[in-house]
């Protein structure tokens, strides 16, 4: 819990001055990229929480690595490094990510389906979200998953829509198992 409080603050500090500054997008990009580098990375998260190894040399080895990435990530990464919490990098990200689509208005939408759906599809699914919740924008990620047989499965912000048949025949067992 203690963990999760402080990736929130520092979220929330990253997302103010990168808003300040009119950076939310690069900010918001280069998080993404940083924590997916760190994360596939063990020896160097594993490095990074090594109270043994001096913060400058830990700034020196980031300020390598992250050469290109937004000043203010390369600071939060240094931040979690000189703590030894670089492994609350992805937690940061979700946060930031939370806030930045809270400014925009913008929706992240999970929808399953058993086969990939086309771009107009995929904007009739976002037109109806965006009318149900009052939401000025919605990102689609179309996840594949054949075990659903048909119909969709819509996921957001921890409620979910489930319209498969995958799901009537389990209410259909459900029913028939009460008789």
């Amino acid at each position: 819990m203690k963990n999760k409080v402080l990736a929130g603050k520092i979220a929330k500090s990253l997302f103010n001055i990168a808003k300040e500054n009119d950076a939310l997008l690069v900010v918001e990009n280069d998080l993404t990229e940083s924590s997916k580098s760190i994360l596939n990375e063990q020896s160097f998260i594993t490095l990074m929480n090594n109270p043994n190894i001096l913060k400058e040399k830990k700034c020196q080895i980031i300020d390598a690595a992250f050469k290109g990435v937004n000043p203010y990530v390369v600071n939060v990464i240094k931040i979690l490094a000189n703590n030894l919490h670089v492994n609350l990098i992805d937690e940061v990200r979700e946060d930031f990510q939370k806030l930045n689509n809270k400014f925009n208005k913008t929706q992240l939408v999970k929808v399953e389906s058993v086969y990939k759906l086309t771009d107009e599809e995929l904007e009739k699914v976002a037109n109806a979200i965006k009318s149900k919740i009052k939401v000025d924008n919605v990102e689609i990620e179309n996840v594949l998953d054949e075990t659903l047989i048909g119909g969709l499965r819509i996921s957001y912000d921890g409620k979910v829509i489930d319209s498969t048949i995958k799901a009537r025949i389990q209410e259909m067992k459900n029913k028939l198992s009460t008789i």
